[in-house]
């Protein structure tokens, strides 16, 4: 007879496998999730402690530091998809390395010196470039003080660059399959980051509480790749035959020119709002709008959980050659992610909307119940065009090029001389061409790479 433990256990697998909660969807879903938990309670806790002004500056430094995609250029995407490409014939041993042909294992050695050189040179470049650009546009657009902002937007930079130059060893395990590894590592500093952001905006630091993530994410992931990167490590180490290198020519280049023109362009499609806000606007109603985008950006993060810890798995049946099993996956994980993107999405609009109408002063922080219904529409198109992206780029090609470098340009435009109008205006637009221009034509591209033999 069945006691009670065993059945709540039976019924918490089933739950799970019909939910497709794996360990690596699993943990990166309470990664995510806790994304929300402590977004909304950062959302709360700045109209408390920084004032509207304080508020835009702190989102439009996020917006800002962004800008790392132009010295990144794509890179970190085509590490983890060559790196799954080759491991899909490897094997891992118990010691952390691979075994397996010399081909596959000269490749991913070759990739792993030269990820490390990339990365060096353009932190180094981010830091003293974009450092020199976020100065100059806060000194000019901006009414505070220097000494108000200037440390806190020094140390920012500095954190990023060290982030970025840490980035391509948490790609590498990505696309060792270990997505779940790496979103635990992001979950623990998360969690630590946070409760430190917190802790600075009750001690009256003000906008000093914007270092706290990026800072302990530097710290932690320095750490644990150095306790857990021993394959990076080795892979970097060891001889390889001239015979079996990856070649930066005509292995990543080709996919990388493509991807960096799309992710350059996704800058004026998910970041450049805020910014121009600011500009045209002011602090004010750049905090508000930076805070309905993040709200957003939370919501899209945790839908695509699903999709985004699949992604090795897709590259690696490709490899293989086992489409049957790679389209009955995607599909699976699709429509989990859409599904729970959508109900997020109406949630947060109705949350705000009910909190709006009942004159809770905290809302006035945050943009009108229309500008979020707005975004609220982005987020579910574009968790349809990202799942759909998640899957053709997986296929080692760039089919969004023209798709990113058009909806870019409709964007910046929207943006421009939205942010000057108002930003219902500016949203209304944005929405329009994410609907109209950007779903449709991704739509249309993916079919033919879906219906693939």
């Amino acid at each position: 007879m069945l006691n009670f433990k065993t059945i709540v256990r039976w019924k918490l697998s089933r739950w799970r496998a019909i939910a497709g909660l794996d360990f690596h969807v699993l943990v990166t879903l309470l990664f995510r999730g806790w994304a929300i938990v402590a977004g909304a309670a950062t959302v709360f806790l700045l109209p408390l402690w920084l004032s509207p002004t304080e508020q835009g500056y702190y989102f439009t430094f996020a917006s800002v530091l962004a800008l790392q995609i132009f010295f990144e250029l794509g890179l970190n995407q085509i590490v983890m998809q060559l790196v799954s490409h080759e491991v899909a014939h490897l094997t891992e041993t118990a010691d952390g390395r691979l075994t397996g042909k010399e081909a596959h294992l000269g490749r991913l050695s070759s990739l792993a010196r030269l990820i490390r050189r990339w990365y060096g040179v353009a932190g180094m470049l981010f830091a003293l470039i974009g450092g020199i650009a976020g100065a100059l546009f806060f000194s000019q657009k901006g009414t505070e003080p220097m000494s108000v902002w200037l440390g806190v937007w020094v140390v920012l930079v500095g954190a990023t660059a060290v982030n970025l130059w840490l980035s391509p060893g948490l790609a590498v395990m990505e696309g060792c399959a270990k997505v779940g590894q790496v979103a635990r590592l992001r979950l623990a500093q998360s969690v630590l980051g946070y409760a430190i952001l917190w802790a600075v905006l009750l001690s009256g630091a003000g906008l000093w509480a914007a270092t706290a993530v990026p800072v302990v994410s530097a710290v932690c992931t320095a750490y644990w790749l150095k306790s857990h990167g021993d394959m990076l490590q080795w892979l970097s180490s060891r001889a390889v035959d001239l015979n079996n290198q990856l070649s930066w020519r005509a292995d990543v280049l080709p996919l990388q020119w493509r991807i960096s023109v799309s992710w350059i362009s996704g800058y004026f499609i998910f970041n450049l709002f805020t910014p121009l806000v600011f500009a045209n606007r002011g602090a004010v109603e750049a905090g508000q709008f930076g805070m309905a985008l993040s709200v957003f950006s939370a919501v899209t993060t945790v839908g695509m959980s699903w999709v985004n810890a699949k992604a090795p798995n897709f590259t690696m049946h490709i490899s293989r050659g086992e489409r049957s099993v790679l389209n009955v996956l995607f599909k699976a994980v699709a429509i989990r992610s859409i599904v729970v993107t959508t109900l997020m999405s109406l949630g947060a609009v109705s949350m705000v909307w009910f909190l709006t109408s009942r004159g809770m002063t905290v809302m006035s922080r945050i943009s009108a119940p229309e500008v979020l219904a707005g975004l609220a529409i982005v987020a579910i198109a574009n968790s349809m065009i990202t799942a759909a992206a998640v899957y053709m780029r997986a296929h080692r090609e760039e089919p969004m090029l023209l798709v990113s470098v058009v909806t870019g340009l409709l964007t910046a435009v929207a943006a421009y001389f939205g942010s000057r109008i108002g930003v219902l205006y500016m949203v209304i637009v944005y929405a329009f061409i994410t609907m109209c221009v950007s779903l449709p034509w991704t739509t249309w591209i993916f079919v033919g790479y879906f219906n693939r033999k």
